[in-house]
């Protein structure tokens, strides 16, 4: 099942680097992993794999790597290309009963949206859930028409 995050009338490739190698290489502001797309316009690359996300703009990084919590067993986060088609920074789920802060809707109704839980526990909905700081941050640097670019697996 998708995010299902039905919420308001106006939703009415190569091996990934580990986690470390990633981190670095974002310090260093080069690509992190083979795997997301160099594009002239912004792209955030989220690696299931590893629990991460982060923003590049051709293989510049211009959002380092952050911890992440994707899809749960029966709500898998879908992968792809994808865009992103709304924004609205005060969503908000009336199926889950849960907030949504900032949230970027790039597939049907999944999202990369805030979250109050621990994202290092745990599986989301379908969505792809960043601590509320680190969503506040992308929600101001993303906007229509950019880039989602999804692979891998959320580890059991």
């Amino acid at each position: 099942m998708a995010c299902l995050a039905v919420c308001t009338a106006l939703v009415a490739v190569a091996a990934p680097a580990p986690a470390q190698a990633a981190e670095a290489a974002a310090a260093a502001g080069t690509r992190v992993s083979p795997h997301c797309p160099q594009l002239a316009r912004k792209v955030v690359c989220v690696d299931q794999d590893h629990q991460q996300l982060w923003v590049q703009q051709g293989k510049k990084i211009i959002f380092p790597a952050v911890r992440i919590r994707t899809g749960m067993p029966g709500r898998r986060t879908p992968d792809g290309l994808f865009h992103i088609w709304l924004r609205n920074q005060h969503q908000y789920s009336y199926l889950f009963h849960e907030p949504m802060p900032f949230s970027l809707f790039f597939h049907r109704d999944f999202a990369l949206h805030g979250t109050y839980a621990d994202v290092r526990k745990g599986g989301s909905n379908g969505c792809v859930n960043l601590t509320v700081a680190d969503s506040k941050k992308i929600f101001s640097m993303l906007g229509l028409g950019d880039a989602v670019y999804v692979w891998g697996h959320k580890p059991r």
